[in-house]
């Protein structure tokens, strides 16, 4: 098993579909992917479990720095956090450059994590 998953199996998300969306329950947040590119699905799971265990549910530099620097620990490379009130209000070059990036639905807030190039 390797670290990421590790440490993607301290959570065990109640998986949620409603038509053709899937969300995922977890202690603290309800999280839903709603774009994403060049990203595996343990990866997403990882991310997500990174952003369910740092993730204060409001605008906190501390805390999207610490996600920051773990998804940058575990996976290596640049990572970028971007943070929107509205979760399909984001506008950025930022997602048009990256090779990998998922932009999520935290409790009604965006959450993007961008593989920098």
């Amino acid at each position: 098993m390797t670290a990421v998953e590790r440490y993607t199996s301290k959570f065990h998300p109640k998986v949620i579909k409603e038509g053709d969306h899937v969300s995922r329950k977890y202690p603290k947040n309800l999280m839903e992917v709603t774009m994403s590119f060049g990203m595996t699905e343990p990866t997403i799971l990882f991310v997500e479990a990174v952003i369910e265990e740092n993730f204060t549910g409001r605008f906190d530099t501390d805390s999207l720095n610490k996600i920051q620097e773990m998804i940058q620990g575990y996976l290596g490379g640049y990572w970028g956090i971007q943070f929107y009130e509205d979760p399909y209000m984001f506008f950025s070059t930022s997602i048009k450059r990256s090779s990998s990036f998922v932009i999520l639905d935290v409790n009604g807030n965006g959450i993007a994590v961008i593989k920098g190039s």
